[in-house]
């Protein structure tokens, strides 16, 4: 077990901050920086593996049903939701080993091993994962209503009985398939994805299984027993619903979500007034709309903006602007699509990985603009999907790692001073990292 001073813990999974201390700062606390860890997985092997960044090597390697696991870091990072992508829809929980602890101008971390915790959970069609306010709720859509019948579930847990391996899960069974949401909101309280009735009928098999809006609920006691507090899904007013949603970001108490596009579609905006909630409607500045929401510091959030896949641009999202504009919208540069971007932990910065093997960092304010461009790795296929191995780009802290399973390496870049970092050789195809897979 190591103890080490930790002068800016990072926001996202795994990887600790790689900032060098001050001369001073050093002297002061008598510590030597550690660099951390990283998960990742690989394309081949069914296998996740952690590569200390100190050391350089891979020091630990869990075996799963299946490559390519996919990951969603949970609370301050040292829990990891490791999806298998299984037929039984499996998923495992990875504690790091990484615990930290505060010290006002500094954090001291400790080295535990890693280990996969013994809890498993199955379903059908594991999705979105949401962490906040010490719990964690994991979506199991379901499958389309027209094929067969299944079991669409939301499953609700304490980080803290993570910690403790007691872990008792909170089920709450979604009255029809959907490609839902829950979000954790503190008080005991519980945002809660609506299925979109045309698609929970089974009738019209071109229906959308995106949700249509929300309630948030009590959620105290038994599942069965829980109130709603309020609701947004009223199909006729713009600004009490969301129509085929996708994408969810929150700054503190003000959540964004991703609606369709058209006259009445935007990002809805939920924030906490008091005891209750209010909504708006952000509309978009022109027919296009953002289906993934990233960001969580600072004044914006930043989704990918466009009318079908690819989406080939971003866009700011100020949660407490009158309107999104013209100069929110940014387009890749190089016609690129917009595949993989990440905020870093200030939100001042966003790195975006695209199809041509580029990792290109932008400012967001005052006005968007690319500070720096990398060749990164070979040129991808960047759909969904793809069957060839698919580099995967983490930003954690002011630090981007980016996934290269062609030449089995794993490279570091950092936000803040603009140059490349640590090159390391894992081995195998490694793709998706510990932060770079979590969806809106």
């Amino acid at each position: 077990m190591t103890r080490r001073a930790f002068a800016h813990p990072s926001t996202l999974a795994l990887a600790c901050s790689a900032t060098i201390l001050t001369g001073g700062l050093a002297s002061a606390h008598d510590h030597a920086v550690l660099r951390g860890r990283l998960v990742f997985s690989d394309h081949e092997k069914a296998v996740v593996r952690i590569l200390d960044l100190d050391s350089g090597e891979v020091t630990h390697s869990f075996d799963l049903p299946k490559p390519n696991a996919g990951f969603a870091p949970v609370g301050d990072g040292r829990y990891l939701v490791v999806k298998t992508g299984d037929d039984q829809g499996t998923i495992r929980f990875l504690d790091s080993g990484l615990v930290r602890e505060s010290h006002g101008d500094h954090d001291d971390i400790e080295k535990l091993s890693p280990k996969l915790l013994d809890l498993t959970l199955t379903g059908d069609k594991p999705a979105h994962v949401v962490s906040g306010h010490g719990q964690v709720a994991l979506f199991y859509d379901g499958d389309r209503p027209w094929l067969r019948r299944s079991d669409p579930k939301v499953v609700l847990l304490s980080l803290k009985d993570l910690s403790a391996e007691q872990a008792k899960p909170v089920i709450w069974k979604s009255p029809a398939p959907q490609h839902g949401i829950a979000v954790p909101l503190g008080r005991g309280e519980l945002l809660l994805s609506v299925p979109n009735h045309a698609y929970a009928k089974g009738d019209d098999k071109s229906a959308s299984s995106r949700p249509n809006g929300f309630e948030i609920v009590a959620a105290k006691g038994k599942p069965e027993a829980w109130k709603t507090l309020a609701s947004f899904n009223d199909q006729t007013k713009a600004e009490a619903s969301c129509k085929l949603f996708h994408g969810h970001a929150a700054i503190k108490n003000v959540h964004a979500f991703g609606c369709n596009d058209g006259t009445d579609g935007g990002v809805l905006i939920l924030a906490r007034q008091g005891k209750g909630w209010s909504a708006r409607k952000l509309a978009y500045p022109d027919e296009r709309r953002t289906s993934t929401i990233k960001g969580g510091a600072g004044r914006y959030l930043i989704g990918n903006y466009g009318l079908k896949s690819p989406y080939d641009a971003l866009i700011r999202i100020d949660p407490a602007a009158k309107a999104l504009t013209a100069g929110d919208v940014f387009a890749v540069p190089g016609n690129q699509g917009a595949c993989q971007f990440e905020v870093s932990a200030t939100g001042k910065r966003v790195a975006n990985l695209t199809a041509d093997g580029k990792l290109r960092i932008y400012d967001v304010a005052p006005d968007w603009t690319e500070v720096a461009s990398f060749e990164a790795v070979p040129a991808f296929d960047c759909a969904f999907g793809a069957s060839t191995p698919t580099p995967n780009l983490a930003v954690q802290g002011g630090l981007a790692f980016v996934s290269d399973p062609e030449n089995g390496r794993i490279r570091e870049y950092n936000l803040d001073t603009l140059k490349q970092g640590l090159d390391l050789p894992v081995g195998g195809k490694p793709t998706v990292i510990a932060g770079g897979a979590s969806g809106g």
